[in-house]
Order: C-alpha cells, then sequence, then structure tokens
C-alpha cells in the first residue's frame, strides 16, 4: 500500500513539474501572474515529492527525484513540440480559456527551467551511480572478510 501511494504522489509531481514547465513558456500573462503560478507549482511539487519519498522511506532518492524530473521535462517538451508542428491546435488551459502558439513566447524562462530540470536530473543520476557503486564495493569487502 506504500508503494502504491508513492506512486500516486509521484504521479502528482509529475503534473505540478508539468504545469511549472508549460506555465513558464507562456509569454501573454502579466509577471506577477506568471511567477505566482511557477512558485505555486514549485512549491506543491517539491511538498508531493518530499511525500513520495519518505513513503518509500528515501530508498533510491536520487534515482526517483532524477526520473520524475526528467518524466516531467520529456512530457512539456513533447506538448511543445505537438503544438509546434500544428500551429492551429488549441489548449484549453484553466477556466475554460484556450491558448495557441501565439500564447508559447517566453523561450528564455521555459528554456531555462526545462535546462535546470535536465540538469538536476542528469546530476542526480550520476550521483545515484557513483553512490550504488561505492555501495557494491563496500559489500564486497564486507563479504571478503566474512569468508577471513
Amino acid at each position: 500500500m506504500r508503494n502504491f501511494f508513492s506512486i500516486v504522489f509521484c504521479l502528482v509531481v509529475i503534473i505540478c513539474f508539468y504545469m511549472l514547465g508549460l506555465t513558464s513558456f507562456i509569454s501573454t500573462q502579466t509577471t506577477v501572474d506568471k511567477w505566482s503560478a511557477l512558485l505555486f507549482f514549485a512549491a506543491i511539487g517539491l511538498v508531493f515529492l518530499f511525500i513520495s519519498l519518505a513513503l518509500k522511506r528515501f530508498k533510491n532518492w536520487r534515482l526517483n527525484t532524477a526520473l520524475t524530473l526528467l518524466t516531467a521535462c520529456l512530457v512539456v517538451c513533447g506538448v511543445l513540440f505537438t503544438i509546434m508542428a500544428m500551429p492551429d491546435i488549441l489548449v484549453i488551459a484553466g477556466n475554460g480559456s484556450v491558448m495557441s502558439l501565439k500564447d508559447f513566447g517566453d523561450y528564455i524562462t521555459g528554456g531555462s527551467i526545462l535546462t535546470a530540470f535536465l540538469i538536476i536530473s542528469g546530476f542526480l543520476s550520476i550521483r545515484h551511480y557513483k553512490v550504488t557503486e561505492l555501495n557494491d564495493k563496500i559489500s564486497a569487502l564486507k563479504q571478503r572478510i566474512q569468508r577471513l
């Protein structure tokens, strides 16, 4: 049951980070509205990420966080590429308002957030690999000592 709820919270985190990434590309909102929405989605995403990791007792937290950030980044890129490939497509936003390609123009903020997602995800993945490799060496040494 613990793993089920952890996966549910992880999906909520992916949705929050997806909304964070997608909102960062919107150029038609005022600066205050945009940054308050970005901070809201980041805060909610981090809270649910912490809850998800706590339910897994922080086992492999680096890898879980990296995969969550990478998944959110790839989903945002997929949606943006779809919108750019078909500029006549309309996206339904909050309160029933409709957005199109002309609303997605802030590529500096959006690109920097997606780049941050990728950099953090890569760093955590590499760090997880190194820590796992070190733990494997330590357990191999413990087994050698026990045989003596």
